[in-house]
C-alpha cells in the first residue's frame, strides 16, 4: 500500500546531531503509520516544523489594525494573550535547511532538510517484528538527538494503525470547535481574540466510539499549520482522543498565502483521499459542518470511495433540511448512502453504522 503522495525517504545516521539554533524551535505533528502490503514493513511518517519565534511590533501592529479598523474587533486586555499567542505564531520565521536527527526504535535517521516553509518530512519503513518491540499500546515513540552543548529535549509519536477497522475524517472549526465560520467578524474573533472552545458533546461521541468501536481520529482542517499547537491543546484539554491532524499550508512570504482564502473543496479532497488511500482496507465516517462546503466534500469522496465510506454526519449550523436542493441533490449524487444532518450530538449514539 502507498500513497498517492509518497513521502521522501529518511537516511540512517548514527553520529549525526540536529542542527538547531538555541533560538529555533521544533514542533512534531501528529501522523499515523501504516502497513504496506507489498513489503508488509510499517511506514513511520514523520512532519515537524522549525521556526524562530518573532515578535514583530511591526507585524503584529499589522494585524491589530487589520482587526480593530476593518472589523471592529479591539485589541483589550483581555484578550491580548490570546492574540499575542496566535498571531506571533503565523508571523513566525520559518527556517529552512535544518536536518532533524531522530532515534527510532533503536535507531539514529536523519530527515530530509526543511523547506522555506520549515516544514520537513520524511518515512521510515521498519520491519513489523522490530515494531512489536518498541511500540506500545498502538504507538510509536521518537526522540530528537541533539549536540551534549544543548540541553534541550524534543519528541514526537506516532499513531500504528491496523490495516482494517472503522476511522473518523473530522473537521475542526465548526464541527469540534466553535468558530462561526459563516461570519467574517466571528471567524476572526474566534481564531484571534477567544479562548478556543469546544462544542459540547463532541468529545464524548468521539470517546464512546474510540472505546467502543476502536475508532482511530483524523483531523482535516482549513486552519493553518501554524495555529497546531493551540488547537493540539484544545483537543487535549478537552479529552478527544489522540488524532492525527492534516491542515493547510501557509506561509506569509510567498504565493503560498493564497492558500489561507482557498476553500475546502479545493484543500480537503486531497488531504483526505491521502488518508482513505494509506488504509484502503478501512471503513471511514466523515463528520463535518453545513457552515462552508463540508457536504460537497463528503459527497464527492463517497462517489469516488462508496466501499470505505460509511456514514456522513453534518452538524447542521445553517437550518438545512433533509430534502431541501443542496441536500437532495447531493443524496442522489452519492445513492448508497445519504447525508444525515445533526444539532446536537447526542443523537449520534442512535446512527447505525453499516
Amino acid at each position: 500500500m502507498t500513497s498517492n503522495t509518497p513521502l521522501p525517504p529518511t537516511m540512517s545516521a548514527p553520529h549525526t546531531f540536529s542542527n538547531l539554533k538555541r533560538d529555533e524551535n521544533l514542533v512534531f505533528f501528529h501522523t499515523d503509520g501504516y502497513l504496506d502490503s507489498q513489503t508488509q514493513q510499517w511506514v513511520i511518517p514523520i512532519h515537524g516544523w522549525v521556526y524562530e519565534p518573532e515578535r514583530s511590533r511591526l507585524r503584529a501592529g499589522l494585524f491589530e489594525s487589520i482587526l480593530e479598523e476593518k472589523f471592529d474587533l479591539p485589541i483589550t486586555e483581555e484578550n491580548r494573550p490570546f492574540f499575542h499567542e496566535r498571531v506571533n505564531l503565523l508571523i513566525a520565521d520559518n527556517e529552512r535547511g535544518k536536518r532533524i536527527t531522530i532515534e527510532l526504535a533503536g535507531q539514529r535517521y536523519t530527515l530530509p532538510k526543511s523547506l522555506p516553509n520549515g516544514h520537513f518530512k520524511g518515512a521510515i519503513t521498519i520491519d513489523a517484528n522490530i515494531i512489536q518491540t518498541y511500540s506500545h499500546k498502538g504507538f510509536i515513540d521518537f526522540n530528537v538527538i541533539m549536540p551534549t552543548s544543548d540541553s534541550r529535549q524534543f519528541s514526537g509519536r506516532v499513531r500504528l494503525i491496523e490495516p482494517e477497522g472503522l476511522s473518523i475524517i473530522s473537521d475542526i472549526d465548526d464541527t469540534i470547535k466553535m468558530t462561526g465560520v459563516t461570519n467574517k467578524t466571528s471567524l476572526l474573533s474566534a481564531t484571534f481574540l477567544q479562548p478556543f472552545q469546544a462544542i459540547d458533546g463532541m468529545n464524548s461521541w468521539y470517546q464512546y466510539m474510540a472505546k467502543n468501536l476502536g475508532t482511530t481520529l483524523h483531523f482535516v482542517s482549513s486552519s493553518p499549520w501554524q495555529l497546531y499547537s493551540p488547537l493540539l491543546s484544545l483537543c487535549e484539554e478537552n479529552d478527544f482522543p489522540w488524532a492525527s491532524f492534516s491542515l493547510k499550508s501557509v506561509r506569509f512570504r510567498d504565493k503560498t498565502l493564497t492558500n489561507l482564502f482557498k476553500t475546502g473543496l479545493e484543500t480537503k479532497p486531497a488531504q483526505i483521499s491521502e488518508i482513505l488511500e494509506q488504509f484502503p482496507n478501512r471503513k471511514f465516517i466523515l463528520v463535518g459542518d453545513s457552515g462552508e462546503q463540508d457536504p460537497e466534500v463528503y459527497a464527492n469522496i463517497q462517489a469516488r470511495y462508496p466501499r470505505q465510506i460509511q456514514a456522513i454526519y453534518i452538524r447542521n449550523i445553517t437550518n438545512e433540511s433533509d430534502n431541501n436542493t443542496r441536500i437532495n441533490q447531493l443524496n442522489t449524487q452519492m445513492k448508497t448512502i445519504s447525508i444525515q444532518l445533526f444539532t446536537n450530538p447526542n443523537t449520534l449514539y442512535t446512527k447505525g453504522i453499516k
